[in-house]
Order: C-alpha cells, then sequence, then structure tokens
C-alpha cells in the first residue's frame, strides 16, 4: 500500500497510468495537499488587526471563504460555522489564483489572500512579517482579510501529514527514489512541511497550471520523473 508499494510495482501516477520499471524512476513529484497530507486543514489561530470585532472580522473572512472550493477556504469557513458566526453576501465574487479571492461586501471590496498577496499589495509590515513567519515556520498556511486601507485579520490554517506518507517517502528513499513536493504554499510552510518528511526538494508558490512545468523541467535534465 501507499506510494512505496507502487514504486516497486511500477509507479501509479495521476490518470491511472503506470510507469514501469520504477527502479529507472529517478524523482517522484507529490502534490502536498490531498497527497501527502490529508487535505482537510483545519483553523488553528486568528488574531483581528484592527479595532474592529472579532465576530466582523471573521464573518467577513468566511463570507468570501464560503464561496471557494479550496480545503484553505473551507477550514476558515468550518470554524465560523462551528462558532456560529454568520456570513454575508458576497457581490462580485473572483478568485485571484495563488493568491485568494476578492468579493464586496456592504459596499466595500475585500481581499482574502495569502503572504503573497499581502506583498503585492505592499501591506506587509514588519511586524505583520514577523507574525506570518513565526507562523508559517510550523507548517502554517496564512490568509489575511484585507480592503483597500488595511489588513483586518489574520488566520492560520494547518493540515496534517498523513502517517501513510511519512512511511512512503522513507521507502521511495530506500529505493534511490527523490522525492519533490509542489504546492501552492508559501516557501516558509513548504519548507517546514519538507523538514517533517525529509523530502528531498521543495517547489512552492506553484500555481495550478505550473506543476506539469516543474516535472518537465527535470525530464529536461535526463531524469526519468513520474507525478504521483
Amino acid at each position: 500500500s501507499g506510494l512505496a508499494a507502487a514504486a516497486r510495482q511500477g509507479i501509479l501516477v495521476k490518470g491511472g497510468v503506470y510507469l514501469e520499471e520504477g527502479r529507472k524512476l529517478k524523482w517522484l513529484a507529490l502534490d502536498k495537499t490531498g497527497t501527502i497530507t490529508h487535505g482537510k486543514p483545519v483553523q488553528t489561530d486568528f488574531v483581528v488587526l484592527n479595532g474592529w470585532s472579532e465576530a466582523q472580522v471573521r464573518s467577513l473572512a468566511a463570507s468570501l471563504a464560503s464561496r471557494s472550493d479550496h480545503p484553505v477556504s473551507r477550514a476558515l469557513t468550518d470554524a465560523a460555522k462551528r462558532d456560529g458566526i454568520p456570513l454575508q453576501d458576497v457581490h462580485g465574487f473572483g478568485a485571484l489564483p495563488g493568491r485568494g479571492t476578492r468579493g464586496m461586501m456592504g459596499g466595500k471590496v475585500y481581499h482574502l489572500g495569502n503572504h503573497r498577496l499581502i506583498h503585492e499589495q505592499g501591506r506587509c509590515s514588519d511586524e505583520l512579517e514577523a507574525r506570518l513567519s513565526a507562523l508559517e515556520e510550523q507548517g502554517k498556511t496564512v490568509i489575511l482579510l484585507t480592503d483597500d486601507q488595511s489588513v483586518h485579520g489574520l488566520f492560520a490554517v494547518a493540515d496534517t501529514v498523513k502517517d501513510s506518507s511519512r512511511q512512503a517517502i522513507g521507502e521511495l528513499h530506500a529505493l534511490g527514489i527523490k522525492t519533490v513536493m509542489l504546492t501552492g504554499d508559501n516557501w516558509t510552510t513548504a519548507k517546514a512541511v519538507a523538514r517533517q518528511l525529509g523530502i528531498d526538494e521543495v517547489e512552492a508558490e506553484v500555481l495550478p497550471d505550473q506543476k506539469s512545468a516543474v516535472v518537465q523541467r527535470h525530464k529536461a535534465a535526463g531524469e526519468v520523473v513520474a507525478m504521483a
């Protein structure tokens, strides 16, 4: 069972295709969420960064999150529902690939996004950067609520690593196969997860349509690569 068993029999890659002669395989590319982790993150931290009430900030963030099917967004929505936080109507909702979401509530545009988005908006102060780094070094993904003036709330979400991933990656290494983890997470969070498992290489802040390019880059170097 697991990835290592597949490696011994020919690698099972996406689409249900087997790559025969697994012993020749040099690299196995793995999606972080849902492959290495369970893919069911939960909200672990929340901080209000303005004078608004906790309920107001959580309501705005969860309302945006409820319009997305991303596991991180679901974690915020689930936590709000559990705590009885009401949701608001969202107008003009839009996804920001690799960054987050945007939408209008109460006549104002809000963004719910990751570290990358906050940097692009020029909102990452030294104090906020320190908060983000501390959480990301714990392997948590940080999401922030902003409007056109400031950052209003910080949410941290964490996924759990599958026990089978630890064993499988160790067995892959024993077979001489190196692992590269692909994730849209920032580098600090991604490296924290990779350290837990002894993953050889990390490709972080990867947009969904860029993942195949990572595999092709390894193939261009003459290596046999599969993606699981």
